[in-house]
């Protein structure tokens, strides 16, 4: 961290040159060829959702070349689940836009580590599945049949997204459940969001906040995990993901430009009319712009095996 901080500049429209003189701001979302890593089609609230049709339509108006749509099996998220066997059948009409993700909760079957996750999760994946998601189960992160789920998937190989707060995949500040997952199953691939994840972004955490604010004095436990961990990533959607960039602008460029590798672009868009904020914070954040290819649909494309255009 630089010693002496800069004024704080809104990551959604400055319009400075990087000081490296590489272009890293001025460039339209459809130059960064995006990979939204994190979408949902279908009802999930009373009147709030959207078709696969109109996903489609809002990532031709944004700019996004292509989109994993996620299933939601878990009761503590939504109101309506969205079965994996609808996200697969809705991705085949945009097979060249849409990526489908399965799921599975762990409390199916006999809702013990005896059910048969790596024979239910690879009937989705020999389907078509590219990743298990989005995990929001009611439980401990560690759960043992959770563990199940993560360790199928890595055998499998597809990458797992999870969903963490005090809620789904419950942890304690400093994530040592999470800790203890990624040190036990070094071959599956997390992509972890959510306020239970981003708020680490700094070293001091209140549990009581949902959304903390203020600048990142140190850096927290993301860094750490993300410098520790070869299978672990971080999806920077929903409000949790642009709260942990936006409170310390200064601190985004550090963190991005430090972890481009390691971080993949994701909107969390649910309905039509939402906005997605993420977007122009990445096409005008001041990095360099190969940092932010990699962020944009670089990771992804690697990690899903999916061809991107960049």
């Amino acid at each position: 961290m630089l010693e002496e901080r800069r004024k704080p500049i809104d990551l959604r429209t400055s319009q400075k040159a990087h000081p490296g003189g590489l272009p890293a701001v001025g460039s339209g979302a459809k130059d960064l060829h995006l990979i939204d890593v994190h979408t949902h089609i279908g009802e999930i609230a009373p009147g709030k959702g959207q078709t696969a049709g109109q996903l489609v339509s809002r990532m031709d108006r944004e700019g996004i070349e292509k989109a994993v749509v996620l299933s939601i099996e878990n009761p503590e998220e939504t109101y309506y689940y969205v079965l994996s066997k609808e996200v697969m059948s809705a991705c085949r009409r945009f097979q060249d836009r849409l990526v489908p993700f399965c799921c599975v909760d762990p409390r199916r079957g006999p809702a013990d580590t005896s059910t048969d996750f790596l024979g239910l999760i690879e009937r989705y994946v020999r389907r078509g599945a590219k990743g298990f998601g989005e995990h929001l189960a009611g439980l401990p992160v560690d759960d043992p049949r959770s563990m199940k789920i993560y360790e199928a998937c890595g055998y499998l190989g597809i990458p797992v997204l999870l969903h963490l707060d005090s809620l789904r995949n419950v942890d304690s500040v400093g994530l040592p459940r999470f800790e203890r997952v990624l040190r036990t199953l070094p071959q599956t691939i997390f992509l972890a969001h959510g306020p239970g994840w981003w708020r680490e972004i700094s070293c001091e955490v209140d549990p009581k906040l949902t959304y903390p604010t203020g600048p990142v004095k140190k850096p927290g436990r993301v860094a750490q995990l993300l410098s520790s961990f070869d299978n672990l990533y971080g999806d920077l959607s929903a409000t949790s993901g642009c709260n942990a960039l936006e409170r310390d602008p200064e601190h985004a460029e550090d963190f991005l430009t430090e972890f481009s590798g390691k971080v993949l672009f994701g909107t969390d868009c649910i309905h039509p009319g939402q906005k997605l904020p993420i977007i122009p914070l990445l096409t005008n954040i001041r990095i360099p712009l190969k940092h932010k290819r990699k962020i944009a649909n670089g990771n992804a494309s690697r990690l899903l095996g999916i061809p991107g255009s960049g």
